[in-house]
């Protein structure tokens, strides 16, 4: 008996094609191909984003980052794989449909003998279609799958939140950390300003011999180092900015203007408010009970194993064998499994659901232990952020009266350059210390919104 298959050279012509893309692999022109259309596409891209406005706020930063950001465009994949996979659980409560045909040829037609004579019982060709129906009508652990991939689908939803808000906080820590660079070269140009001005009264007194030489020199040291660190902060900033960029999900090639409308309001309930709160909200502790429901689940499905299994089936076949009685038939009944012994296979199963169980409520308690001291420890940062920016800026308003009352000294000729540098240069720290308090705060408020799970997300339905 031989299958004849009537499409061989469409077959094999496909069977070639598929092994012949296979080896025809030139990694070294893929890699070429991908760097050339990932420059040029990014850069596209970027420009078409950042072209829309001239400069732009942290909401703005943000938006741009949910919109484009890589992290959240593979959680919001997964979100969308979640919902398939449900979708794919749902089809087993669905009748399955399957049409087959077969062509069948004989050497020789088939014959039986009958006394001294032979009798054909088939066609030397015979062509069979059958159309085949399945439909369970009891098993129980499709319900439970379904519904654990129900919950997989809303954990994957949880995710892809918890991923937009880690976004914005990524976000929000380079974003106050360019604009804190940003206000720090101010200040230093500020402050370079002032040296060139000072090294060319100093100059004047040196021709005229009122001050040493080395007097001198040390005020064009201090432009000097007023000078190397404007550079070394504009080098900083660069850095910054292609944080932020990357962050974004643009080039960090590009440049972009950042300006800041109001800083973040540090949140004003008690410590016992905060953490309740975080408990409530945190995305991470809903996954956890999602866990925990999903493990609920696969132990019904591992009883259900215990359970028999009901199907129908209905068939019908339609044949070209002339020596067939009925050509067209149908067969059709009700088929049950049940498991006698499997090796304890299922017993086993489901000793190990229940312990999954028990681990996910474990993990559960741990993730709130481990939440309780983040916001306890990010609280802790907060207040000393605020006692240190307080701090700094009574530093700095102290520095900045001691500057102005020596200044009028130095003009009166009370006091030597050495002394007026020295003031200049503790006024300096005081401001760059203020500044750097200013953005630990902002970041220290940022950490405690994302730890809590009160993180805003803008634009949220546009997200959608």
């Amino acid at each position: 008996m031989v299958n004849k298959i009537k499409n061989i050279p469409f077959v094999m012509l496909l069977f070639l094609a598929l092994f012949a893309g296979c080896s025809s692999f030139d990694g070294r022109a893929v890699r070429e191909k991908h760097t050339k259309d990932y420059q040029r596409d990014l850069a596209a891209e970027t420009n078409d984003v950042l072209s829309k406005k001239t400069v732009f706020d942290l909401n703005d930063c943000v938006q741009i980052a949910l919109e484009n950001g890589l992290q959240v465009k593979a959680a919001q994949i997964q979100q969308r794989i979640a919902t398939l996979e449900r979708k794919i659980s749902f089809s087993n409560f669905l009748p399955v449909v399957n049409l087959s045909y077969d062509s069948t040829r004989w050497d020789r037609q088939p014959r039986v003998k009958t006394g001294t004579t032979t009798m054909a019982t088939h066609d030397q060709t015979i062509k069979n279609i059958t159309w085949q129906m399945e439909m369970s009508i009891f098993d129980p652990s499709t319900w439970f799958l379904y519904a654990m991939h129900k919950r997989g689908e809303e954990v994957a939803q949880l995710v892809t939140k918890y991923t937009e808000q880690m976004t914005v906080l990524e976000v929000t820590v380079d974003y106050y950390h360019c604009l804190t660079l940003q206000q720090a070269r101010q200040a230093m140009q500020s402050q370079l300003n002032a040296a060139g001005e000072l090294e060319k009264e100093i100059g004047e007194l040196f021709k005229e011999g009122l001050v040493t030489q080395w007097q001198y020199e040390q005020a064009q040291v201090v432009v000097l180092s007023r000078r190397t660190e404007v550079n070394r902060i504009e080098y900083a900033i660069k850095q910054a900015r292609a944080d932020l960029l990357v962050s974004m999900g643009m080039s960090p090639l590009t440049d972009i203007s950042l300006e800041i409308k109001e800083p973040l309001q540090a949140p004003a309930e008690p410590l016992e408010d905060l953490i309740c709160k975080a408990l409530l909200e945190n995305p991470q502790l809903h996954i956890a009970d999602l866990q925990i429901a999903i493990a609920e689940e696969k132990i019904k499905i591992a009883l259900a194993a215990f359970l028999p299994r009901l199907t129908i089936f209905a068939n019908r076949t339609n044949t070209s064998d002339s020596y067939q009685l009925y050509q067209n038939s149908l067969t059709y009944g009700l088929a049950g499994t049940f498991a006698i012994f499997n090796g304890f296979a299922n017993i086993n199963e489901y000793k190990a659901a229940k312990e999954r169980k028990k681990g996910a409520f474990i993990d559960r308690e741990q993730q709130t232990l481990t939440l309780i001291l983040q916001v306890y420890k990010a609280y802790l940062n907060l207040e000393n952020a605020k006692e240190e920016a307080l701090l700094s800026q009574k530093y700095f308003d102290t520095a900045s009266k001691h500057l102005d009352e020596v200044n009028e000294k130095w003009k009166e000729g009370l006091i030597q350059s050495s002394e007026m540098l020295s003031i200049m240069a503790e006024k300096d720290n005081t401001q760059m210390e203020l500044m750097n308090s200013n953005f630990n705060l902002q970041v220290c408020i940022a950490t405690l919104q994302n730890v809590m799970g009160t993180a805003e997300v803008p634009n949220k339905e546009k997200q959608k």
